[in-house]
């Protein structure tokens, strides 16, 4: 543990970039249920992982442009009197160290490269991913199975009725219960329990639905054209 006001500030430097990736990779999959020490410890590989490549980026542009960098030994035999005499160039390089280890977190945690890869690439990687990754509830397979399609969802409810609209948002919680919720926007279709024919809800341009009352869920992906 740190027990210097410098030591504490450097422990949060090189453990952020595991904090960003972490947080903008659950934009891209199913919340899960870890402890604590699971949460940790993930942070903690995945920024020591992500401060290796900056390191390693920054000693290549140092072998390729030969800038003027910190004496390392000397910053690890006497941190703090060469930090205080070199103070400029050591604040410097660890600027550019946690800037670049920034963007690295996050390049891997929003992976917008994934979209350029071969279709069949991503095929196969989320065939691979929709069978081996734990904790994945029904709606996140569903609605992650054509990602580039427009998602339309009906509901039959446990009443009788039925409603039906464009897919605008869901709980991504692992935990298949009836607290969670799905809303519907666009133009919201209604056929309530002792009526034969469904109709457009008149100025409605969005429901709630509880999962509690959901007893079949339809889904229809409408490709872009």
């Amino acid at each position: 543990m740190p027990t210097t006001v410098v030591g504490l500030f450097l422990t949060v430097v090189f453990a952020l970039p595991g904090y960003v990736y972490h947080k903008l990779a659950l934009r891209r999959r199913p919340e899960r249920v870890d402890t604590a020490v699971q949460e940790l410890l993930s942070i903690v590989f995945v920024g020591v992982i992500i401060n290796l490549i900056a390191v390693a980026v920054l000693g290549m542009v140092t072998v390729v442009a030969s800038p003027r960098t910190p004496n390392l030994s000397k910053i690890l035999l006497e941190p703090a009197k060469y930090s205080a005499a070199h103070l400029a160039l050591v604040s410097w390089w660890l600027l550019a160290f946690v800037a670049l280890a920034l963007a690295i977190a996050v390049l891997f945690g929003l992976g917008p490269w994934e979209r350029w890869l071969p279709e069949r690439w991503q095929a196969r990687r989320h065939e691979r991913t929709r069978r081996v990754r734990d904790q994945q509830s029904a709606w996140w397979l569903l609605f992650h199975e054509h990602p580039r399609s427009t998602i339309h969802v009906g509901c039959s409810l446990d009443d009788g009725s039925y409603v039906a609209g464009r897919l605008h948002s869901y709980s991504k919680a692992p935990v298949e219960n009836g607290d969670r919720e799905l809303t519907l926007s666009g133009e919201i279709t209604y056929r309530a329990a002792e009526d034969p024919d469904a109709g457009v809800l008149p100025s409605v341009n969005a429901v709630t639905v509880s999962a509690r009352r959901i007893v079949l869920l339809t889904v229809t992906y409408v490709e872009p054209s």
